[in-house]
């Protein structure tokens, strides 16, 4: 069974429920690695993580505007081919990740974060 990925727009206190696109948790994961290895962003370190929560990721920004950036360079479909398979993952769904993120990301303004879960 697959574990459930959210996604949370943070401001003033205020927590904004997003789409998670419709992919497993495991996607993110994988799109969080190569974040991790391919443009040394940790989105993890910062992240407070309950009980419940399995995999977790704050972006806010500098952080966040780094990798915003890095995807807006990326050829997403392509992108996606090379982190799946690492993954066994389909890249449509790996792609699908990547475009929920960016599009997430667009979203940011001034002090608002965006919270990743896996639950």
């Amino acid at each position: 069974m697959s574990q459930i990925a959210s996604f949370y727009l943070l401001k003033n206190d205020q927590r904004q429920e997003l789409s998670g696109g419709n992919c497993p948790g495991e996607v993110y994961m994988a799109i969080w690695d190569w974040c991790e290895s391919e443009l040394d962003i940790d989105v993890r370190f910062p992240a407070p993580q309950t009980e419940d929560t399995l995999d977790c990721a704050l972006l806010e920004g500098e952080l966040a505007s780094k990798l915003l950036a890095a995807l807006r360079e990326q050829d997403i479909p392509q992108l996606a081919a090379e982190i799946a398979p690492e993954w066994d993952l389909s890249t449509e769904a790996v792609q699908s990740g990547l475009e929920t993120l960016r599009s997430h990301l667009e979203r940011l303004q001034g002090d608002t974060a965006l919270l990743y879960e896996m639950i």
